[in-house]
């Protein structure tokens, strides 16, 4: 753990690295006999999103080898959904064609410096940053804005070219704050009164510049140790009960919300605060690659029920009010298994495609409407993420769940409990069994319907909060009969639908499909040749909670067969009209 902790402190400073300098040309010998159900790692670059296409959507029943990611033609992006495909940190960089063959609402990362945008006190130019927003338009994306506007030095502390806050700041007499951590940012203090001065004049030209509602996003962070603005005040970047108390910080963020006044949807925030959340801003993470990380977080709605599941709250901020709720997916170059990055995935790529199936399907669960997303290590999850994002209950094109199984650290849980779960004896030495990624498809164990962990896979890495000793998942559920319920306000507009079942044929038999009080039956053979493999059901007229314990539709070992072993259940609509 220790070591992961120093990875995580020391990944910041390394990150200013330039990708494009490393992915190319590294090439980390892999194991993937340990991962033997993902693709072999191969990073995509920008120029490759063109090959990449959608999963093909067929309309009957079948099985095939492998996941099934497909969704039907008819379906459209949210249009809340925004999929961070290109990034630039310079105005003189222009965007790439993506020349996508699916559908996403691609967006253009562009990471602006302070410097650059008002070089001389009082002397602002705008126009090459609305050059560039509507080059990247020209191009069919969204543009999601990032400021930065911080920093007198980043990296070593020494190189003046590289910071982002202008340096006429020192000329006001504004301090500097001590440096954090070794190769941190050598940042302004944003609490000196000219810098606050200075930086609330710089948000309202931001606003009388037109930006705003050229923009689809647009980022307000803090000063950190680390490259990117992180946080949103003094306290930390989950401690906003603190960060509320400042005057400062939230003058800050009175001025955002001026400046995106009746788009305030647009802003969102590097850490949480409820101010903010008040001002209808969103809010940004971006460690997604730690899969497991979040749980438990009040402000996002996630935490463990007393039987080991892990659960959405709809009633937390960001589920509540739908904000701008935002997650970065992106180490997967080569780099991350090299000492040059402190091996912080490993010493191999082998485990880089499970990482991404796993975060993927993590940042999907967590509801989010924006996802930064580089290396596409599995090329057809990116449509797949393209058409999840930004979606509600009323408004998915389906609902899943993926059998799950890890186990937290007891301790570590503790620090961000907010619900007060108790823990069991056993828990506290063995650590917290979590169960399942969910997505309006619940999966229930009860009397005649008790499950197992199946399937297991060890993890990429070390992760801090999973229980020491246990650094692998389950991937699967195994048993004679698995329940599933479908969320109520989702069965009511659910006529003609496809349920996908990813199950390994571990056993020879059959499996049963049974859903309207077990009237309604549909029959699998099963060859016993471990394979994984996707069956696809065509199905009508789900009755809501028909079956025993309140389910919609049970899978059920038939005849002979031992068991099933299931890993991912998918219910997909397929009425023929337009996703609202």
């Amino acid at each position: 753990m220790k070591k992961n902790l120093i990875l995580f402190a020391l990944f910041f400073a390394l990150s200013a690295v330039s990708y494009k300098s490393v992915d190319r040309d590294l090439h980390v010998p892999s194991a993937s006999s340990a991962y033997p159900y993902w693709p072999s790692y191969q990073f995509l670059e920008v120029n490759q999103l063109k090959q990449i296409k959608a999963q093909k959507w067929i309309n009957k029943e079948h099985v095939i080898d492998g996941w099934d990611w497909s969704l039907p033609d008819f379906v459209e992006p949210s249009l809340r959904s925004m999929v961070g495909l290109q990034r630039t940190f310079r105005l003189e960089d222009a965007y790439q064609p993506l020349n996508l063959k699916f559908k996403s609402n691609a967006t253009a990362v562009l990471w602006v410096k302070w410097r650059d945008l008002e070089p001389s006190m009082g002397e602002f130019n705008f126009q090459p940053l609305i050059d560039r927003i509507k080059q990247a338009n020209s191009l069919d994306m969204k543009v999601l804005l990032r400021l930065l506007c911080h920093s007198k030095t980043r990296g070593t502390g020494n190189d003046l070219k590289e910071g982002d806050a202008p340096l006429w700041l020192e000329d006001l007499g504004v301090n500097l704050l001590p440096q954090e951590r070794y190769r941190g940012n050598l940042n302004f203090d944003p609490s000196h009164p000219e810098f606050h001065k200075r930086y609330l004049i710089l948000i309202d030209e931001l606003a009388q510049s037109g930006i705003p509602e050229m923009v689809s996003a647009a980022y307000v962070g803090y000063a950190s140790p680390t490259y990117g603005d992180e946080g949103i005040g003094p306290y930390g970047e989950r401690n906003g009960a603190a960060n509320d108390t400042v005057r400062y910080v939230r003058e800050r963020l009175d001025a955002w919300g001026n400046a995106f006044k009746g788009m305030e949807h647009k802003v969102f925030m590097g850490g949480f605060s409820d101010y903010g959340i008040k001002n209808g801003f969103g809010v940004r993470r971006g460690f997604v690659e730690m899969y497991l990380y979040n749980i438990p977080n009040g402000e996002l709605g996630q935490y463990i029920d007393e039987n080991g599941y892990l659960t959405v709250d709809e009633e937390a901020p960001v589920m509540k009010y739908n904000c701008f709720n935002g997650e970065e997916n992106e180490e997967y170059g080569a780099i991350w298994a090299t000492r040059e990055r402190e091996n912080r995935f490993g010493t191999t790529t082998a485990s880089f495609p499970y990482r991404y199936f796993m975060s993927t399907l993590r940042a999907i669960q967590m509801r989010c409407n924006y996802v930064l997303t580089r290396g596409h290590v599995i090329p057809e999850m990116l449509p797949f993420l393209s058409l999840e994002l930004g979606r509600t209950v009323g408004n998915t094109p389906d609902v899943w769940t993926f059998l799950s199984t890890s186990y937290l650290k007891g301790r570590t849980y503790n620090q961000h409990d907010y619900k007060v779960r108790v823990q069991s004896e056993k828990e506290k030495a063995a650590g917290i069994e979590t169960k399942n990624f969910e997505r309006w498809l619940y999966q229930r164990d009860a009397e005649g319907y008790e499950t197992q962990p199946a399937v297991k896979i060890k993890q990429p890495i070390e992760m801090w909060m999973v229980q020491p000793g246990k650094y692998y998942d389950y991937i699967a559920r195994s048993g004679k009969q698995i329940g599933f319920d479908i969320d109520d306000r989702w069965t009511i507009r659910t006529k003609n639908s496809a349920l996908k079942v990813t199950y390994f044929d571990n056993y020879k038999g059959e499996l049963k499909l049974l859903f309207n009080k077990g009237e309604n039956a549909k029959r699998l053979s099963l060859k016993g040749d471990k394979k994984l493999k996707t069956a696809t059901f065509l199905v009508s007229n789900i009755e809501s909670n028909s079956m025993d314990h309140g389910y919609d539709f049970t899978l059920e070992a038939g005849g002979q067969t031992e068991k099933i072993v299931v890993s991912m259940v998918r219910v997909v609509d397929t009425n023929q009209k337009k996703n609202p």
